[in-house]
């Protein structure tokens, strides 16, 4: 009998024992534990914080890319050159550092990220430009390698910036067959497939870089020299059913996007790039140049592959589409060269500042005009009134110094805090100075 008691009360003391254990965990505050006084149980799989940021190899810069499970490839953070690559920021993008809040996300691959050029001459860069004012900032969230599947994981992180416009630029290069590889031979993005008929082993192979029978170079009458590689970007465009795929797959993330973009309030912003060799296709034809036999293929198939991609997209809610094709191809027929002598694809900084603006010409009217004036900023169950004007943000370090600069009492409109955070805190407003701190500061130039 002792001894079914003692059993008895062990389990008693052990079941109150993990009972308190858990309540101390899950819910400190319940037994007067402060919840910033727990200890956080590392995850075996995930380092601690500053470790998986900081990471020693992150400082080597041997690698311009690692390797990832999900995006297959992703930028090496911190890697510090300034010519036609990098640097990358902490997270491995390339900018100069990572904003708080971003009004323009830009999401493609290799020529999004601007390959050929210094990082203020890619179209990110050339969109800030355009668009002309200090107080826009663009987040260029691109990586070479990249496709349709990438641009989609990382749409929903984009959203983390609070952006206004997501700009998600497809390339016809090399994204329908890099889309399809991603989708066919990755488990995790398999539910994206348009064909279950279709496997990895079904794509066309591809010989990259083009070996030199099949580069194609050609000097046009006006001096402008280039090299083309039509097989190659055949491949990705040929009449081929897991080209087809790609393209279904390419659609199907530009719908995907719609619908998280609308879901988040974001606009979206969809441009098909196309190849160098379909952008120098006029000229080809204005010249008389005669050209390879894949290379007409490819012009006749690309052209056709862009025009049903372009109405899907132009299909969709709460998404645009800016057509590149048209203002690039009339850029080269003139004297300047868009893209370098050499076979490569990327263009030059003077094709990637064509890209820019017209993307600029489709996204400024999405940007509100810069703060100005007297608002309500919600903080918590409470809010706090700003003074927005040409130097920055004011705080007041009265409600009396409100009215007594010249503010007339009434209701403010509110503000977000997205809305502030990229624009320079100037402090706290102590004296009466109505020119600088009342209505006059914020009323606008005729």
């Amino acid at each position: 009998m002792k001894k079914e008691w003692l059993l008895l009360f062990i389990s008693i003391a052990a079941t109150v024992v993990v009972a308190l254990g858990l309540i101390r965990w899950l819910a400190p505050d319940l037994l007067g534990g402060p919840t910033d006084l727990q200890l956080v149980q590392l995850d075996e799989k995930v380092p601690a914080f500053y470790e998986g940021v900081f990471r020693e190899e992150h400082f080597s810069y041997r690698d311009f890319q690692l390797k990832d499970p999900l995006t297959r490839v992703r930028n090496h953070p911190f890697f510090p050159r300034v010519e036609v690559l990098g640097p990358h920021d902490l997270l491995g993008f390339r900018n100069r550092e990572v904003p708080v809040a971003a009004d323009v996300v830009t999401i493609g691959d290799s020529i999004t990220y601007g390959n050929n050029a210094v990082i203020e001459q890619n179209w990110p860069s050339h969109l800030q430009t355009a668009i002309n004012r200090d107080d826009v900032t663009v987040y260029n969230m691109s990586t070479g390698g990249w496709g349709a599947v990438q641009y989609l994981d990382m749409f929903s992180k984009a959203t983390l910036f609070k952006p206004r416009v997501v700009v998600v630029a497809f390339y016809t290069g090399n994204d329908p067959l890099e889309s399809f590889s991603m989708v066919y031979g990755n488990e995790h993005w398999r539910w994206l497939m348009p064909d279950a008929g279709l496997s990895a082993s079904d794509a066309p192979s591809v010989t990259f870089p083009a070996p030199e029978a099949e580069t194609w170079p050609v000097a046009f009458q006006d001096g402008v020299i280039t090299a083309f590689t039509p097989t190659l970007r055949l491949a990705s465009n040929q009449d081929h059913r897991a080209v087809k795929a790609g393209y279904d797959i390419m659609a199907g993330v530009a719908e995907q996007i719609s619908k998280l973009a609308q879901q988040g309030g974001v606009k979206v912003v969809f441009t098909i790039i196309p190849t160098k060799e379909l952008v120098f296709a006029e000229k080809v034809r204005r010249e008389g140049v005669t050209a390879p036999e894949d290379y007409a293929l490819l012009v006749q198939h690309e052209n056709k592959n862009i025009e049903r991609l372009a109405v899907a997209i132009s299909s969709l809610p709460n998404a645009n589409y800016v057509d590149l094709l048209t203002p690039l191809q009339n850029a080269v027929l003139g004297p300047t060269n868009l893209y370098t002598n050499s076979a490569d694809g990327h263009p030059s900084a003077a094709g990637y500042r064509v890209i820019g603006e017209t993307i600029a010409q489709e996204i400024s009217e999405s940007i509100p005009d810069r703060a100005s004036g007297l608002y309500a900023l919600q903080n918590g169950d409470s809010y706090q009134i700003l003074l927005i004007n040409e130097e920055g943000v004011w705080n007041f370090r009265s409600e009396d110094l409100i009215e007594e600069n010249g503010w007339p009492p009434g209701t403010l409109p509110s503000i977000d805090y997205r809305d502030t955070v990229n624009l320079p805190h100037r402090g706290v407003i102590t004296t009466v100075d109505p020119a600088r701190f009342g209505p006059a500061c914020c009323e606008p130039v005729e």
